[in-house]
């Protein structure tokens, strides 16, 4: 791509020759600079290219040595990932349907810091195995019903009904006719816990039928990286501009509201004021900006954003960065 954009430039350039005669000479010295420089530029950018790929390759390796990865095995509400050393990390029920986990998949969990004296993981798949047939995890959904004073859902399985446990039904703000996922052991009913509340299925306020029936509620999307950080986070990116799409997958992938502005002025995007006031963090690309850095850093302080700077090719060290402004 970048020859194309240098072949533009020459375009360009010999369209504003044809328009204007009076600079004819100035722009016919310019446009021959170019074209003899041309050999030259391209080799800067694709040893460039070279040495971006070589410190992502590196990036990559570096949060591997501080990952802990392990086999993933199923819970009624939630996961564990068990370790060589025996000790286990537990993964919230959320992040096993957001990446779409199953038991005996292998997950990485990366430490992120501590949160209210808890420690913080980032969750990756690195193998999807396709054993969750073989979990002894028993799930039923289904709509909850309220009689003679208690909340339960029917289990075909069973062929019973499922009480629901007074504290989970307060936490979960449960309602007569709300889709659920109640999942237990096999065999041991009694340990049935509300795995999930479906907020995306229309609500029935009453319910009037002796037989329920299961209603399939929506398949959430699944996500590639669970990071418990960014995620639902609205992240600007300025600068950067050849790596525009690296930055949105490195971003989008832990469920960023990515949004871009480029970090030349003059260029497409003229809303950076208002990209700033919708943000939650800013990062600015600092090896590929103009003078535009101290006017996006202003508007920052103005709005009162926090913001990180990285250099061109740092994704995981942007990542990483924004990640340290909510760890705070």
């Amino acid at each position: 791509m970048p020859d194309k954009a240098f072949e533009k430039v020459l375009q360009f350039l010999n369209d504003l020759k044809d328009l204007d005669q009076n600079a004819y000479a100035e722009l016919q010295k310019l446009h021959e600079a170019l074209r003899s420089s041309r050999k030259a530029y391209m080799e800067i950018v694709h040893r460039q290219q070279e040495i971006d790929t070589g410190e992502q390759d590196r990036e990559v390796e570096e949060a591997d040595e501080d990952s802990l990865t392990g086999d993933l095995r199923r819970l009624p509400k939630g996961a564990v990932i068990e370790l060589d050393n025996g000790t286990e990390i537990f993964v919230p029920e959320i992040w096993v349907r957001n990446l779409g986990l199953e038991h005996g998949d292998v997950v990485a969990a990366t430490p992120l810091g501590m949160l209210d004296r808890s420690p913080l993981y980032e969750f990756s798949v690195l193998e999807r195995r396709g054993l969750g047939a073989t979990s002894d995890r028993v799930s039923i959904t289904g709509p909850v019903v309220f009689h003679g004073g208690e909340w339960f859902i029917y289990s075909d399985e069973e062929e019973s009904l499922i009480s629901l446990k007074p504290k989970e039904v307060r936490g979960l703000d449960l309602r007569e006719g709300d889709i659920v996922e109640v999942a237990y052991p096999a065999g041991d009913i009694s340990a049935a816990r509300v795995a999930w509340k479906y907020e995306d299925v229309e609500h029935e306020p009453e319910y009037r039928t002796s037989r329920v029936t299961r209603r399939q509620p929506k398949k959430e999307k699944v996500a590639d990286i669970g990071d418990p950080v960014l995620s639902g986070k609205t992240v600007l990116v300025v600068g950067g501009d050849l790596y525009r799409e690296s930055y949105k997958l490195n971003f989008e992938r832990r469920g960023v509201n990515f949004t871009w502005e480029s970090g030349f002025q003059g260029s497409q995007g003229k809303n950076i004021e208002a990209k700033v006031r919708m943000a939650d963090v800013i990062v600015l690309v600092t090896g590929m900006m103009s003078h535009r850095l101290p006017d996006v850093e202003a508007m920052c302080r103005r709005y009162g954003k926090p913001y990180v700077y990285a250099p061109s090719k740092g994704f995981t060290g942007a990542v990483r960065a924004c990640q340290k402004v909510f760890l705070k």
